[in-house]
């Protein structure tokens, strides 16, 4: 016990600092009205955060990948310069819309690349449903970071990321669980910082960097891993839960009803995906 304690603090108390870091930086120019330097900086912290646990979950960070994994820090970093686009004063929506639908597709694409067993028409399609799943999920939960900006929202992240590293480690990836596990870690510090600052938001950036880093990690596991489609989607959809909140008979509810049915449909989302894992694999009976 006391080694798999010092293991999980090993892996996430690094992502977790270095994240609360880059939140302190965004504070401060948020106090001098630079909202846009503040979404970056938000959208920074999780990036920082999610690449500083990467390199001790993998113990490598090469600038040119030679696996698939190694794409995750690039990607990260490639939504995290889009979203300085996402807060352009003059973006429309659709050109918005158009521009993640693109890197989407690309970054489906990067992580499909190395597959032997599908032909390149198969990729082709996969990337291109897969990227415009990724465009949507992002756009929803983007949407939902713009309305609810209460801490419950990175709380319920961090707990569909960390029911999703133990479906990731129940289908035999002990590294991209390990991966999902970083990002609960980024989301439980992020978590933290918003009970301090009440007013913060993860538009227009952080949520786009978390949702690639998320969907990413589980495509992987789906193609080079054992995760299941059914699961995948389930995991997915727990990050937009906070929507149950938008239904006119639970906006009549107190603040903390919605908040424990946004967190029920969460947990129930996120144990469903898990459940089908198990039920697919068994339960796990070693190290992957």
């Amino acid at each position: 016990m006391t080694f798999f304690i010092k293991s999980a603090l090993t892996l996430t108390l690094p992502p977790f600092i270095a994240t609360i870091l880059v939140l302190f930086i965004a504070l401060s120019a948020s106090k001098r009205s630079s909202q846009n330097l503040s979404r970056f900086l938000t959208a920074l912290a999780i990036a920082v955060g999610y690449i500083f646990g990467h390199r001790i979950a993998t113990g490598s960070f090469p600038l040119i990948p030679k696996s698939v994994e190694d794409w995750f820090p690039l990607l990260a970093l490639a939504t995290l310069m889009f979203s300085l686009l996402e807060n352009l004063p003059k973006i429309s929506a659709p050109i918005r819309l158009s521009l993640r639908l693109v890197l989407s597709v690309a970054a489906i694409s990067v992580l499909l690349v190395p597959l032997a067993t599908l032909s390149l028409p198969s990729k082709l399609a996969w990337a291109f449903g897969l990227g415009l799943m990724l465009a949507i999920l992002w756009t929803g939960l983007d949407e939902l970071s713009d309305k609810q900006n209460e801490a419950i929202l990175p709380l319920s992240l961090s707990m569909a990321a960390t029911m999703n590293s133990a479906a990731l480690f129940i289908s035999h990836s002990a590294k991209l669980s390990q991966l999902s596990g970083v990002l609960a870690a980024v989301l439980g510090s992020m978590f933290l910082f918003w009970l301090w600052q009440r007013e913060w938001s993860m538009a227009k950036g952080a949520s786009g960097v978390f949702t690639l880093l998320f969907f990413g990690i589980n495509v992987s596991s789906m193609f080079y891993a054992d995760l299941p489609l059914f699961s995948a989607i389930l995991l997915w959809l727990a990050p937009l839960s906070g929507w149950i909140r938008s239904l006119p008979f639970v906006r009549n509810l107190s603040n903390w009803l919605q908040f424990a049915l946004h967190i029920a449909t969460c947990l129930l989302l996120s144990a469903f995906g898990v459940g089908i894992a198990i039920y697919t694999h068994g339960l796990p009976v070693g190290i992957y």
